[in-house]
């Protein structure tokens, strides 16, 4: 419990961190610039990978993604092990990011490379992403035992979400601050669903499952 606790007061720091950062105008507005003028610097030659990699983040991707997740798990009859949990922290983060956005409604930079719907903070792309692959990370470390799998799972599921939310930075369609406080909160989500369901709801629906294959 008391690492439960700590893991997410530690994972609060940079959503307060760029929360705050957010809420300071145009106090940071110079240094986030500059941020974004360093990570164009690769431009033109990664602006198509990037948008391929932003957009496999958009909604669109994460929800194909997560319905070809659930759909799989269902047919392998391991849906309240894998399929459920992540659909119910996708769910969650969204309704989250929603909230967060219309209280924030912090605007978009001025520099941006494209229009963007909905406001800036916290990134909807690096929030979704990271909860999203997250989950699928500690649902499959509870079934993978091989220890060079486990490594492949935790640098490819913990990068994929990092990058995600630089091609946000990189196009300019947030702030830094924005894809920070949406990492975190991101993770937190994922954690926490992951903690609560395992914990609570999994044993409870896993004697249901069994009570309505015997009667």
């Amino acid at each position: 419990m008391i690492k439960y606790k700590w893991a997410n007061l530690l994972c609060l720091v940079p959503f307060f961190l760029g929360l705050y950062v957010a809420l300071s105008g145009d106090t940071f507005y110079e240094i986030e610039k500059v941020i974004f003028n360093i990570s164009r610097i690769i431009s033109p030659y990664a602006d198509i990978p990037m948008r391929v990699i932003t957009e496999l983040g958009s909604a669109v991707g994460v929800i194909l993604i997560a319905v070809i997740i659930v759909v799989w798990s269902a047919s392998k009859k391991h849906f309240l092990d894998f399929g459920l949990p992540i659909a119910l922290t996708i769910i969650i983060s969204r309704v989250v990011n929603v909230i967060l956005k219309y209280s924030f409604d912090r605007p978009r930079p001025d520099f941006k490379v494209f229009d963007a719907t909905e406001s800036s903070f916290p990134s909807g792309h690096s929030q979704n992403n990271m909860a999203f692959y997250i989950i699928i990370l500690l649902v499959a470390l509870m079934i993978c035992n091989n220890h060079k799998k486990r490594l492949i799972l935790k640098i490819s599921l913990v990068s994929l979400p990092l990058l995600i939310g630089l091609t946000r930075v990189y196009f300019g369609v947030h702030y830094i601050s924005d894809v920070l406080s949406g990492w975190s909160i991101g993770f937190i989500i994922a954690y926490n669903c992951y903690y609560i369901y395992f914990k609570y709801l999994y044993p409870k629906l896993k004697r249901e499952e069994k009570i309505n294959e015997l009667s």
